[in-house]
């Protein structure tokens, strides 16, 4: 490796570091001010800035790869290790965001979790870039044949490469005795029978089904959080995702056609040139939200189906209202940017009245998330035009 790669490459991860931690320290400053608040309030105020921390682990690493490209084209395959560097220095300036909201948890534990969370982003960037990187210049049975592989490995990774993965990072683990009974139990209530469920270690409590696999996934601190009643009625949740039917299963897939057609972008551009780039552009924008109202369709769904299984009374709707304080969720997220129905809306239907007035929508992204986004995407058009000429 050259001089001049190297230096690239550590002024990428710097440069990343630096700026995510910089931007993400601004950025926190009204939730800081929001402390003394109610928790609502906190969480409507720190929701655009997770948000926007979340979207530049892919935005910043994209941002400079694109940078490197038109900067310094005669690099060869350097833009690769620049996109990988760049995502280890985001990794490094988001950890100490994380620390501050959420001091509970050990530091070792925010930077396993972010290790972890890095390795599986930089397995989906070998295989998308990579495939990207191997696609011909116009449609043929090489990209066809690219574009089918891709698609095996998503159903593979689906269909339990993720468990199998997280199994050997140590991110699953067997449930515990009594989360096994609290799943059996309820399932057995409801009749919806389920293959396994996993203990994630997690920091987070949250709890999540996979259809395709039929297994269910809770977190550790979920199980630290809540009493048995409570978890099993967000078990109820889950089982009720497993009842839905295939048409809905398959519906849900449909978010993989916000990236899945960015893979042919060399024989899209050599064949319509800009349109094609627009073309991309207006598909990701609109394809999310074409899932985002599929998605609270069937939460809404799983939501009456755990309140018909509750045990007393509003025990849902307590269980609901206990991971979104501790996680700081929004109870009313920005109108249409979610997969789910608003927490308050959820709360009322559980039949229970909130005991705090309904607050504001939270913003869907805070300043440093457009500003990358917009930069990502201005380099973006200008590497099309390049192409284009060349």
């Amino acid at each position: 490796m050259s001089r001049l790669n190297g230096l690239i490459l550590i002024g990428a991860a710097v440069l990343a570091a630096g700026v995510t931690l910089v931007t993400n320290w601004l950025a926190l400053i009204p939730w800081r001010r929001s402390k003394t608040k109610h928790w609502s309030e906190q969480a409507r105020v720190l929701f655009p800035v997770r948000t926007a921390a979340t979207s530049n682990h892919w935005f910043v690493p994209a941002t400079l790869t694109l940078a490197v490209l038109l900067i310094w084209p005669e690099t060869s395959a350097l833009w690769a290790f620049v996109g990988m560097v760049a995502a280890l220095g985001v990794m490094a300036g988001t950890v100490p965001m994380d620390h501050e909201v959420f001091p509970r948890i050990p530091v070792r534990d925010l930077w396993r979790q972010a290790a972890i969370g890095c390795l599986m982003r930089f397995l989906i960037w070998f295989v998308f870039i990579g495939a990207v990187a191997l696609m011909p210049d116009e449609f043929n049975l090489l990209a066809w044949a690219i574009g089918g592989a891709v698609l095996g490995l998503w159903v593979i990774w689906s269909r339990g490469g993720l468990i199998w993965m997280g199994r050997k990072l140590g991110l699953f683990l067997p449930a515990p005795e009594r989360l096994r009974k609290i799943a059996t139990d309820t399932a057995s209530k409801m009749n919806v029978p389920f293959r396994e469920v996993w203990l994630m270690r997690v920091p987070l409590a949250q709890a999540f089904a996979m259809p395709g696999t039929r297994e269910l996934l809770f977190t550790e601190r979920l199980l630290e959080l809540l009493p048995d009643d409570e978890v099993a009625a967000i078990c109820a949740h889950e089982l009720a995702h497993l009842t839905e039917s295939r048409p809905a299963r398959y519906s849900r897939s449909i978010q993989l056609l916000m990236f899945l057609p960015w893979l042919f972008f060399n024989p899209l551009m050599h064949s319509f040139g800009l349109i094609a780039f627009f073309g991309l552009l207006a598909n990701t924008m609109a394809v999310p939200r074409i899932y985002r109202k599929i998605s609270r369709k069937l939460e809404s769904r799983a939501d009456q189906m755990a309140k018909s299984n509750e045990g007393d009374a509003g025990t849902y709707a307590r269980a609901l209202t206990r991971l979104y304080e501790d996680g700081l969720l929004p109870a009313v997220s920005p109108k249409n940017r979610t997969t789910h129905p608003h927490l308050y809306d959820r709360i009322l239907a559980a039949g229970v009245t909130p005991d705090f007035p309904r607050p504001a929508a939270a913003a869907s992204m805070a300043w440093h998330g457009h500003l990358f986004s917009i930069t990502l995407g201005l380099l973006f058009a200008a590497f099309a035009m390049r192409l284009i000429m060349h």
